[in-house]
């Protein structure tokens, strides 16, 4: 968080106390930024801006009530655009949000909100405008190989482990292209509330305004960006829908996750071409990984060489004297393309969906999550040691143990 800020002080303006407390205790292990606190309503301000400089200003105010609005615009009056304004609101409506965008704040957070997305938030008001145009989102995309095989399970863990990464952690969304039979919105207890019908004819209405108001968002901080499902509607969107809506949420996400439906539409190799990794989640049986060879060359032969599919296989298994497919198989069936395979624990997976919340609120430490960290941020991945036991070994434990 240090890179290339120096010491900066920040006023959080709040009578909040709790919140007040939290941002304090977010900030209190920071090097480079001095927390200052006024305990007062916005419009109760009069000279405690003007008296010292500070690098951003933090606003806890009611967006919905004229009377402070009207005290955060003259606030900025006086800044002069000089110092980066967060502002940090209760309740949420289009007209509050196109009033504060119209005021150029940094940013705009919802409560409740998560101390580390209000600390990105400021370092990022920070940093500047300039931090935006020259950061690129990444964007990984997930495509299944058959139907069943736990696509959307991965991509949504995948997206909490980018969303808290130590390395990579930033503003993460979901973005669910399966508009017929979607789920992510479900396996997290969430209300799908992306209307595409209301931009279907007119793609430029999408805006920031009113992209937030069709997210759906996760305790977490995580966005997910879901339709209502309609399973007796097998339609598709025209393509610059689609990717009006991508480009938008690559503008103010830092990683987007997108869970791709298996069937084939016409904006698929506009999203191929648009993702920086591609993952095919396959699964350890023969007809599934000679379908993920034929969609392995459907890729290339769609979106070229400029998109490389690297696979997953779900629900890994390799037990000893096993005579079904082994890794080796898998290897050389899909050769470089085979990343990694996630363990094999329904317990897991089943108990997650079925209460709605992400599979490290149950067990942190599964290996289905270790296994996933190591295709994903392997940079971060904590590596497990070898338990391998020979035979010879195994022996020599039983005798000790009848010996005993």
């Amino acid at each position: 968080m240090a890179n290339g800020i120096k010491t900066r002080k920040i006023l959080l303006v709040s009578t909040d106390r709790t919140f007040g407390q939290d941002t304090r205790t977010a900030f209190a292990a920071s090097e480079i930024i001095q927390l200052s606190t006024v305990e007062k309503n916005v419009t109760e301000l009069r000279s405690e801006i003007q008296e010292a400089e500070f690098g951003a200003i933090i606003v806890d105010m009611d967006a919905a009530r004229l009377e402070e609005v009207e005290s955060l615009q003259r606030i900025m009056r006086r800044l002069e655009d000089k110092v980066p304004v967060v502002v940090v609101t209760q309740e949420f409506n289009a007209a509050a949000v196109r009033i504060l965008v119209q005021l150029k704040v940094a940013d705009f957070l919802v409560k409740p909100i998560t101390t580390a997305d209000l600390v990105r938030s400021v370092v990022r008001a920070l940093q500047g405008p300039g931090r935006e145009e020259n950061t690129e989102s990444q964007i990984y995309t997930f495509m299944p190989a058959a139907g069943g095989v736990g696509t959307t399970t991965l991509a949504l863990q995948t997206a909490f482990q980018l969303h808290h990464s130590v390395t990579r952690g930033a503003s993460t969304c979901v973005v669910d292209l399966n508009f017929q039979q979607g789920a992510c919105a479900e396996y997290l207890d969430l209300e799908p509330r992306f209307d595409i019908t209301e931009i279907e004819n007119q793609p430029e209405r999408l805006d920031r305004q009113l992209l937030d108001v069709m997210l759906s968002k996760h305790a977490s901080g995580l966005c997910v960006l879901a339709a209502p499902t309609h399973p007796s509607e097998m339609r598709s969107f025209k393509t610059d829908v689609v990717v009006r809506m991508l480009d938008l949420v690559s503008a103010y996400f830092d990683n987007v996750v997108i869970d791709m439906p298996r069937t084939w539409f016409p904006w698929t190799e506009t999203v191929l071409l648009g993702s920086n990794k591609l993952y095919i989640v396959a699964e350890m049986t023969v007809p599934c990984l000679r379908h993920t060879q034929r969609l392995i060359q459907a890729v290339y032969e769609t979106a070229g060489k400029e998109v490389k599919p690297n696979v997953i296989v779900n629900r890994f298994e390799q037990k000893m004297f096993d005579n079904g497919i082994k890794q080796a198989d898998v290897q050389e069936i899909l050769g470089e393309h085979f990343v990694g395979g996630i363990a094999n624990n329904y317990r897991l997976v089943r108990e997650a969906v079925d209460r709605g919340v992400p599979l490290h609120e149950i067990d942190p430490n599964a290996n289905v999550i270790n296994d996933l960290k190591k295709i994903i941020l392997p940079e971060e991945a904590v590596p497990t040691r070898a338990k391998s036991r020979s035979l010879f070994g195994m022996g020599r434990e039983l005798l000790k143990r009848k010996a005993g």
